[in-house]
């Protein structure tokens, strides 16, 4: 790792455990030690602000000002990123057509994809006191990774031409407490009044929610997810599930949340000290495509092609596979979808 972001890192790990000692005096839960998701190693001796639960972006990564390529995506996709990045920079030298091309400073987010549209739609993208201007002439995507639900609202707004699919997840399973104290076997588990479900909002959430209700539905019955809402202690996330349902096993909160297996096998892999995962039967299991798409008025052309043929590419699919999606066919991949 380079030496600056070994010793800045090191600096926010000590801010980190002052701070989690007051926490912890307090009687507070500590955050969730994420791992860094970095685009690229940070400048020595980089200035550091971090106060844990109210100055810590998750999904913002790399730098917006003067970007030489900007993705926007479904961010169920973070914890592909830091080994995708750099499979596409080795991939990009053996382009002669993208010769000289700069791709050294890329500029990720990984929200809710509805937020990012949104953002789009009304020029602004708020982090509390801060704000990012979105827009052609400031901050403005090359790219969307979504899914074709996402990829239509896009295309009805007219930001792009179409669409190809390029991936799919492998369903979902239900996140837990590493040890299973609970003991958590299926979905009919979730309906116990002693379990305790995080469960994505379908106001706030409703891409996520619809994905995690089609396998409720199927498994636990047409009426299942309302009927796990209803409960008395079904907590639901603010804004994006993929960190605060974690969150909220590792807080104690809840006992159980739906998440696709991605995340519950990224979680077990690298937390298996606080997560585990019940993996569910196939049948009624609904698996998600994801999509790309070039975005109109993408200020860096040649580099959103190349992150496009890149992602349609073998060496893309070895990285995504590794990290438990499963890779459209070559034919799909470049096939363009506009309805």
């Amino acid at each position: 790792m380079h030496r600056g972001i070994t010793s800045t890192l090191s600096g926010v790990l000590a801010a980190a455990c002052c701070l989690f000692n007051e926490a912890a005096s307090a009687q507070l839960p500590a955050p969730l030690p994420w791992p860094p998701e970095l685009p690229a190693a940070l400048v020595p001796r980089a200035g550091v602000y971090v106060s844990e639960k109210s100055n810590v972006v998750l999904d913002f990564h790399g730098s917006i000002q003067d970007p030489d390529l900007v993705i926007f995506m479904a961010g169920n996709q973070y914890r592909v990123f830091p080994d995708l990045l750099p499979a596409f920079r080795k991939w990009i030298v053996t382009q002669p057509r993208y010769g000289g091309l700069r791709v050294d400073r890329i500029f990720y987010a990984t929200t809710p994809p509805g937020r990012l549209i949104d953002a789009m739609d009304s020029g602004q993208l708020v982090l509390g006191n801060f704000w990012i201007d979105v827009r052609p002439d400031r901050l403005w995507p090359d790219v969307f990774m979504t899914g074709p639900r996402q990829q239509r609202r896009l295309h009805a707004a007219r930001y792009i031409d179409g669409w190809s699919v390029y991936a799919r997840n492998r369903g979902v399973v239900l996140l837990i407490r590493a040890g299973n104290p609970r003991n958590i076997r299926g979905i009919a588990d979730l309906a116990r009044e002693d379990v305790r479900v995080a469960l994505s909002s379908p106001t706030r959430e409703p891409a996520s929610f619809e994905s995690y209700a089609n396998t409720l539905r199927a498994q636990g019955g047409a009426q299942f997810p309302d009927l796990v809402l209803k409960k008395h202690n079904t907590v639901s996330p603010v804004a994006v599930h993929h960190r605060e349902n974690p969150q909220f096993i590792y807080d104690g909160v809840a006992d159980v949340a739906p998440m696709y297996y991605h995340f519950g096998d990224y979680l077990k892999k690298r937390r298996p000290e606080y997560f585990d995962y019940v993996a569910l039967p196939v049948e009624g299991n609904f698996r998600d495509a994801l999509a790309i798409s070039l975005i109109r008025g993408a200020q860096h052309k040649a580099a959103g092609a190349a992150w496009l043929e890149f992602i349609r590419s073998d060496a893309a699919a070895e990285v995504f596979e590794r990290h438990g999606f499963d890779y459209a066919a070559g034919d799909e991949r470049s096939r363009v979808e506009d309805k």
